[in-house]
């Protein structure tokens, strides 16, 4: 009998603005290509006007407890998980530029029960496991045997504790340490079979560079050059790189490695506006304007702020 599961791909998005912005519509109609349904967990907020998205692109709005982490959860739980025997959660943490048709070939991932697009040694000074190997959490693929065991990992690092977490430094460092990390820990800690499209090994190797290092900060271009079609927000938004001819050469980049039918010089104006925004954001004239702006929002969720 044929298998009518179908695949999914859960998309976090988290912005303070009232918009879904273009660069997170360009990356989720791309991956609408691959997966027969797509969710946008989007924190709350009113649209002025919902993006043109594909059809099978379902929108939704999720407080944004645990991060990630727990919105990837808090959807997981709420779908009919034996429908798939594909789930794909995916973040806004990068900004897609070209095409995934390269990267989303199913043929070789159904070879993992586990995958990734990109693999990491990088350890933290805060991490609590000695192994600091894992998939980069921003794109992974839980396949049919990795699907039945995320209730038992779920239950393995109480999922309460990161809801009640109140302290936002305490709370990122339990995201890294048992989602970032941990997932890949626990996965193949079960003997499952962990696969990625970028090795980390090779490519610092190629560079010579540390192979702790973390290779989509350190060596961005590099690995466009590879057919990587991601830039980190962060290594757009550095806030230590502001001089003209940086401006400009992260521009050029897009602009050759980009998908030559999208819309690029749209997609560069809003991160320009995006980044705008950030350093707007960093000035100390505003510091406490936007303290009083988060004080008032957590406590409408009845969160303390910490200093």
């Amino acid at each position: 009998m044929a298998d009518t599961k179908k695949s999914l791909c859960i998309f976090i998005h988290f912005s303070e603005q009232q918009d879904i912005p273009h660069y997170v519509t360009i990356f989720v109609n791309e991956l609408s290509k691959y997966f027969d349904d797509v969710i946008l967990s989007s924190n709350p907020k009113v649209l002025k006007q919902i993006p043109p998205f594909s059809k099978n692109v379902t929108l939704q709005f999720d407080e944004n407890y645990g991060y990630d982490f727990g919105r990837f959860y808090a959807v997981f739980k709420s779908i009919e998980q034996e429908n798939y025997n594909r789930i794909a959660c995916i973040n806004d943490s990068n900004i897609l530029i070209n095409s995934l048709e390269n990267i989303l070939n199913f043929e070789n991932i159904d070879q993992f029960d586990f995958w990734g697009v990109l693999d990491s040694n990088e350890k933290p000074w805060f991490l609590e496991i000695s192994n600091p190997y894992h998939i980069q959490s921003h794109f992974l693929i839980f396949n049919q045997e990795a699907i039945n065991v995320l209730e038992k990992y779920f239950r393995s690092v109480d999922m309460t504790e990161f809801f009640r977490e109140e302290n936002s430094k305490l709370l990122r460092y339990k995201v890294i340490n048992h989602w970032e990390f941990g997932v890949s820990q626990f996965m193949e800690s079960e003997g499952l079979k962990i696969g990625h499209y970028f090795d980390c090994n090779e490519i610092t190797d190629l560079y010579k560079i540390r192979n702790d290092a973390n290779i989509s900060h350190k060596l961005y271009e590099e690995l466009l050059l590879h057919g990587y079609p991601m830039i980190k927000k962060k290594v757009l938004f550095d806030q230590k790189s502001q001089t003209d001819d940086k401006e400009e050469s992260w521009k050029i980049l897009i602009r050759k490695y980009g998908h030559s039918a999208w819309e690029l010089d749209r997609l560069i104006d809003e991160i320009v506006e995006l980044k705008n925004e950030v350093r707007r954001i960093k000035r100390p004239g505003l510091i406490n304007k936007i303290m009083i702006h988060l004080h008032q929002r957590f406590i409408k969720y009845n969160i303390k702020l910490t200093k």
